[in-house]
């Protein structure tokens, strides 16, 4: 059958973009293995871990303030799945509110404009236009015994088999995904050892919000660095983690390994005969989403860019911008596209968070002085803008404590529209909510 775009996957990255063109007059055919809308972030990704975070986080302000309950973890896997049930519902119908097609399959390309929907019926697709919005999914390096280790995925699932909470857990990686694992888990009862074979986590950002970080997560989760796993074994109902530090081999036992080194792109089968420029990284896009083959587009955490849901949802909306104007007139500001590591308590940040010569300006406001903070008797942390020299114009900022991923998204908006700090200061942020450190900081410097 003959469509003008074939859509690969069922996430962010795919759907907004399928709309798009769909209520642009475009015929659309969309297809995704699991048979839902959502992509990994619905089905075992962001959706279902943020649930279980804000639970997590629940139940570290009740303990302050009430007494102390013991978290039921069940009936927060319970409330979980029934979350993405909701979402996986208000999909559905948004699928027929589109007109798009949909297919559960797997995509397998063969040929120039040509592919095959293997699934619940075969579909021979030809089309002009592709979008790639196939994501990523968990990389597992090889070491011995990594097949009685567990990835994210499997402890965020729909429906996972995990329903009781592990006494105890070993997390193998340093970035975001071990520390936000790291920091839900240890707030709901586990004791948590985290493994980092370098010296630093979360390596990617910048250091100075790192440090502020490492104050302020719970002291109790054990981070040892240089660390590099040798093997995990089964030791009777439990796990062994043998690794290295200092030349030595140690051990700890544990319930559940979970491994957290990072993710790798998700590529269909047939994929290299489109003849695109794939990297370490991720399959090569410009900022128009365009691969080197004009009528392939990747967006989302195929490309490796910006991994993030909503990254991937303004990503797949350029690309069909620019299918439907036949080039290239939308292009994606990576930039202004904020980030939020979910720990507990969370960091943010977006634009330049760096200020390596005088041509920057910071500004600051400790949460320490914040009226919402003070309320919640979450006092650690801070809110930094960076301007540039003269025009004071926002270049980007970081949050590091409370609702650090509501605040950012007030300083992406301004780095995005290059916003002064005078227009930025004129804003009224109400009160007494934390928004208002953002203009105290602002205040500090006009």
């Amino acid at each position: 059958m003959k469509y003008e775009v074939l859509v690969i996957g069922g996430g962010g990255a795919s759907y907004p973009g399928a709309f798009r063109l769909s209520k642009a007059g475009k015929t659309v055919i969309m297809a995704d293995p699991k048979g839902v809308l959502g992509g990994n972030c619905l089905y075992q990704g962001c959706i279902p871990s943020k649930t279980i975070r804000e639970m997590a986080e629940l139940h570290l302000r009740s303990k302050r303030f009430f007494a102390n309950i013991s978290p039921n973890f069940e009936l927060i896997q319970d409330h979980k799945d029934k979350v993405q049930e909701k979402r996986f519902k208000q999909h559905d119908e948004e699928i027929k509110e589109n007109n798009v097609e949909f297919v559960k399959g797997e995509v397998q390309v063969t040929g120039d404009k040509t592919a095959k929907i293997i699934g619940e019926k075969e579909v021979d697709v030809e089309f002009n236009y592709l979008i790639l919005g196939t994501g990523s999914e968990p990389f597992v390096p090889r070491i011995p015994g990594s097949e009685h280790c567990i990835t994210s995925d499997d402890l965020y699932k729909y429906k996972t088999e995990i329903r009781k909470l592990p006494s105890s857990m070993v997390i193998i990686g340093g970035g975001y995904i071990a520390l936000e694992t790291a920091t839900i888990f240890k707030a709901l009862g586990t004791e948590v050892h985290v493994l980092v074979r370098s010296d630093k986590i979360l390596r990617s950002i910048d250091q100075r919000l790192v440090e502020i970080l490492k104050k302020m997560i719970d002291p109790e989760i054990d981070i040892k660095f240089n660390s590099p796993v040798l093997e995990v074994e089964k030791n009777g109902n439990e796990l062994k983690v043998t690794f290295s530090q200092k030349g030595e081999k140690k051990e700890i036992i544990t319930e559940k390994v979970v491994m957290a080194t990072g993710r790798k792109p998700v590529l269909p089968k047939g994929f290299e005969k489109l003849g695109v420029k794939v990297s370490q990284k991720g399959v090569e896009v410009d900022e128009s989403i365009r691969t080197n083959i004009p009528y392939v587009f990747a967006p989302g955490d195929v490309n490796g860019i910006s991994p993030y849901f909503h990254s991937a949802v303004r990503q797949s909306l350029v690309a069909s911008r620019n299918i439907l104007t036949g080039r290239n007139t939308d292009f994606v500001n990576f930039s202004s596209i904020p980030v939020t590591v979910f720990t507990i308590p969370p960091i943010a940040y977006v634009g330049i968070i760096t200020n390596r010569d005088s041509s920057v300006i910071e500004a600051s406001y400790k949460f320490e002085r914040d009226s919402r903070a003070q309320i919640y008797d979450e006092l650690e942390g801070e809110v930094r803008l960076f301007f540039e020299k003269g025009s004071l114009r926002a270049l980007g900022g970081w949050v590091a404590g409370i609702d650090a991923p509501s605040l950012i998204n007030e300083i992406g908006y301004a780095v995005h529209n290059g916003l002064t700090a005078k227009q930025m200061a004129e804003f009224a942020d109400q009160h007494p909510m934390s928004n208002e450190s953002i203009t105290n900081a602002v205040r500090s410097i006009i």
